[in-house]
């Protein structure tokens, strides 16, 4: 039996009390019509604060009814009248001027969801705005009775024939809306009755059911989210209606942040991936006003892949910028996602590079080199300059630690080793955790074993096979901005020198007798390679992508030869190298030094 350490927890819970939390939103405002009586409403946001008490100070609501279908209890209430306080079923809100506020049971709201909210019968109309941040949160639909449901919809939503088509638990059942005297009237005509935003409904369901629109926008409850390491995401947008859809994708600004929450630094300057696979072209552009797809096939999706670019952006490092991204269709459904980017602290941006340590790309970065120049010595014009050839790529990988320093890698290993478990002090027979579970970057294959510990090793290897050292190769130079070089000397002798063959006589570097071994320039020749990395601000393949100068970097690939040739050989070409991982120490056995770069 494993359980986490109190103390452990403890120690967690004061280092996040010791800091502010910051919690990263994009804000709506929600304006709900309130009549004298008895309101059914829909929270299209989670607002904030999400306190009963702050949310209703000022306004004439005399009770707000929260439905918990989780409790078997009966569910339509046809008079309202009729309900009360501490019902199964039912959580409950009353201001504090009530004499029923001690009894009360419902102390904030939630997005995504129903109320029944009432006002005082002599009060007059009551415009209530709720500032908060709208989730993709589905609706759960439980077969075999009647649901409170509420739907996001646009000015002029679908109609409910519309919305249902399809979906054979809805199809045609009874749609229940709230009567002017307080009692549930059921809608006559469902071909031209439509969901209002903002409102709730009881509707019957005879059978497992998903539809929350005409079109659903799939991805995380909380939207979009755009920092250091992940500047790309994907939404899907599905077509659930039983027709084809057109789409609509607009960006709209954010209003101001609420009291204590981090101010918006502007508006996310997102982009989408456009690709054109017939042309066999892809590119970044900038989200058009408005990004279409016209007919969307009824069941089929849109997977839109969006990105924030924020190098060049003004504001300090770590300001938040906050939007929101509609998404509608032509028969009325619309869903709000919120779409949050934070900038990255100094360094983390190759825009920011120069003024930023290095330590800020620590990790480990794998790649391709693609050459497509080489010089030739026997041209009258220049044979030193490289010139046009065919193309040749290989493999590189590259380690920065967090104190800078790069190391180019022959190969690497990169496994997970498991949380090692010790017995507590306060119960023996009880293991709590001692160190937990992290990824390991080696280069040592006989470490492995000792390092990660006895059982299955969960891992992979890679190797760079164009160079052929053993151990790592440290860099001079300011990786990401600046430029890389080391000096790679393959001596006449290994194993892997070309020129080299252990069972060919006159390439085993053996004298006619195998007996003594013949000197440098006989059989075989040292190899030195001097190679450099020349880091460039823009993507040579031209693609540019939102992550470019944080978690992709690239730029010129040149190298000179000598030992092959009796003139030096020069090549040049491009680079791109992706972080995998942040791990900044090789070989790490769990010591102190975590920050170090030890071979």
């Amino acid at each position: 039996m494993t359980h986490m350490k109190p103390l452990f927890q403890i120690g967690v819970i004061s280092l996040l009390t010791s800091f502010p939390v910051l919690v990263q939103a994009q804000w709506v405002q929600q304006t709900i019509s309130l009549k004298a009586g008895w309101n059914a409403i829909f929270l299209n946001v989670q607002p904030e604060p999400a306190d009963c008490d702050a949310l209703f100070a000022g306004l004439p609501v005399e009770s707000v009814w929260d439905f918990n279908p989780s409790v078997n209890a009966p569910q339509f209430v046809q008079d309202l009248a009729t309900l009360i306080p501490g019902s199964p079923g039912w959580l409950t809100w009353f201001p504090a001027s009530s004499p029923q506020s001690g009894i009360g049971n419902l102390f904030a709201m939630r997005d995504g969801r129903p109320y029944l909210v009432k006002l005082a019968d002599n009060a007059a109309p009551v415009n209530w705005t709720v500032t908060g941040r709208p989730s993709l949160r589905p609706i759960t639909w439980r077969p075999g009775g009647v649901n409170f449901v509420g739907f996001r919809v646009g000015p002029t939503g679908p109609t409910f024939q519309t919305l249902f088509a399809g979906e054979p638990g809805l199809v045609n059942q009874p749609v229940y809306a709230l009567g002017t005297s307080g009692d549930w009237q059921p809608l006559v005509n469902l071909t031209t009755s439509r969901p209002e935003s903002g409102k709730a409904y009881w509707i019957r369901c005879t059978s497992p059911a998903q539809r929350a629109g005409t079109i659903v926008v799939e991805g995380r409850l909380s939207g979009l989210v755009f920092s250091s390491g992940a500047w790309e995401q994907s939404l899907r947008i599905r077509n659930t209606s039983g027709g084809t859809r057109n789409i609509s994708v607009r960006l709209l600004a954010s209003t101001p942040s609420p009291a204590g929450q981090p101010a918006v630094a502007g508006t996310v300057p997102l982009e989408y991936r456009r690709t054109d696979y017939a042309n066999a072209s892809f590119s970044w552009e900038a989200l058009p006003t408005p990004l279409t797809f016209t007919s969307l096939p009824a069941g089929q999706e849109w997977n839109l892949r969006l990105g924030a670019r924020l190098s060049g952006t003004a504001p300090a490092p770590g300001s938040v910028y906050q939007s929101l991204l509609e998404v509608s269709d032509d028969a009325g459904t619309r869903w709000l996602v919120p779409v949050t980017a934070i900038r990255p602290q100094p360094g983390a941006g190759f825009a920011q590079a120069s003024a930023s340590p290095a330590s800020s790309y620590a990790g480990l970065w794998i790649g391709e080199a693609v050459l497509n120049a080489v010089s030739q010595p026997a041209n009258p014009g220049d044979p030193n300059l490289p010139r046009p050839a065919g193309q040749v790529s290989f493999r590189i990988i590259v380690h920065v630690d967090a104190g800078g320093a790069s190391r180019l890698l022959q190969n690497v290993y990169i496994v997970r080793k498991p949380a090692t478990l010790m017995p507590d002090p306060e119960n023996p027979a009880v293991n709590i955790i001692d160190q937990p579970a992290r990824t390991l970057v080696l280069t040592d294959e006989s470490l492995v074993q000792s390092l990660v510990g006895p059982g299955e090793i969960t891992g992979r290897r890679i190797s760079a096979v164009a160079f052929g050292f053993r151990d790592p190769v440290l860099l001079t130079g300011g990786f990401g901005n600046d430029t890389l070089a080391a000096s790679l000397t393959l001596d006449y002798n290994h194993p892997l020198n070309p020129f080299k063959h252990r069972f060919h006589p006159d390439h085993n570097n053996l004298d006619e007798r195998f007996e003594q071994t013949l000197s440098n320039g006989k059989e075989s020749f040292t190899i030195n390679r001097s190679v450099t990395l020349e880091f460039a601000g823009t993507d040579p393949l031209g693609l540019n992508p939102p992550g470019w100068g944080d978690t992709e970097l690239g730029g010129v690939y040149r190298e000179t030869i000598t030992g092959l040739h009796r003139n030096s050989l020069r090549v040049a070409g491009t680079f791109r190298l992706v972080r995998v991982t942040r791990v900044g120490t090789l070989n790490d056995a769990g010591s102190a030094a975590m920050g170090g770069g030890g071979q």
